[in-house]
């Protein structure tokens, strides 16, 4: 049986303030605040896509209060509640960011926003959804050339290689920390492998992949064996990239 919405934003809000994790995006959620923390000072400049509510976004501006930080969610009720809530700390855009400029048609899934995207993702059929046009563009036509950009965040549902091949200007002009999800679903609705993912973060951006643990914890970067792993199992799904000169200390 589904869920009322307010029971699930109740549930999502008693996760967050007990003191273990219980879910795998939990994780996710407590690593990525430690990572901002670690990383980010006042002024740091971040960018959150895939904005949703603004819970990431909400860490990143009380982090990084002196900054002009910038976020993307297509979705319209989403974006106008951003706006309302952090216009005075970021440029929030209705835009889905890949690699092309266009307006495209999107999924929304009316009871789980968290789902939607430019493909449909695999959900249990009870949801209800609709499909939207939205504008989408390339993270490299947005940002300005004389911004630093620290930290980017990428959750798009499968989109995130196609965000990362339209934001390589400004990766390879700042070298920011990279968050993204990337797993087997989103490779077969948008075409791409692990091998792809790999590929271009080692070779096209001179960077290296880490476990949001291991990068927090032991520096140890993950092999390709270890990554195309994850990404057909699911046993991680949500990754650091750091340039190949970074380190937590530098």
């Amino acid at each position: 049986m589904q869920l009322p919405s307010f029971i699930k934003k109740i549930a999502k809000k008693l996760q967050s303030i007990l003191p273990i994790a219980i879910s795998k995006n939990e994780v996710y959620d407590r690593l990525t605040k430690e990572i901002i923390k670690a990383t980010c000072v006042q002024d740091s400049i971040c960018i959150d896509i895939g904005a949703n509510e603004g819970k990431i976004l909400d860490w990143i501006t009380k982090t990084a209060p002196h900054a002009m930080h910038y976020a993307f969610e297509p979705i319209p009720c989403l974006y106008e509640n951003l706006k309302i809530q952090f216009a005075p700390h970021a440029m929030i855009f209705p835009v889905a960011l890949s690699d092309q400029k266009s307006i495209s048609s999107f999924n929304l899934v009316i009871t789980n926003h968290a789902l939607s995207g430019l493909k449909k993702r695999p959900y249990p059929s009870f949801n209800q959804e609709k499909n939207i046009n939205v504008t989408t563009d390339l993270l490299d036509n947005i940002i300005k050339e004389d911004d630093k950009i620290h930290l980017i965040k990428i959750d798009v549902e499968g989109g995130e290689y196609n965000v990362l091949k339209g934001a390589t200007k400004t990766i390879h002009n700042s070298n920011p920390i990279i968050l993204f999800e990337c797993g087997a679903i989103g490779g077969e609705l948008y075409g791409f492998t692990a091998s792809d993912v790999f590929k271009l973060f080692n070779e096209i951006f001179e960077y290296r992949i880490y476990t949001l643990k291991g990068w927090l914890h032991t520096k140890k970067e993950i092999s390709y064996t270890e990554f195309e792993k994850f990404f057909e199992t699911g046993k991680e799904y949500f990754f650091l990239a750091a340039p190949k000169s970074n380190s937590k200390n530098s």
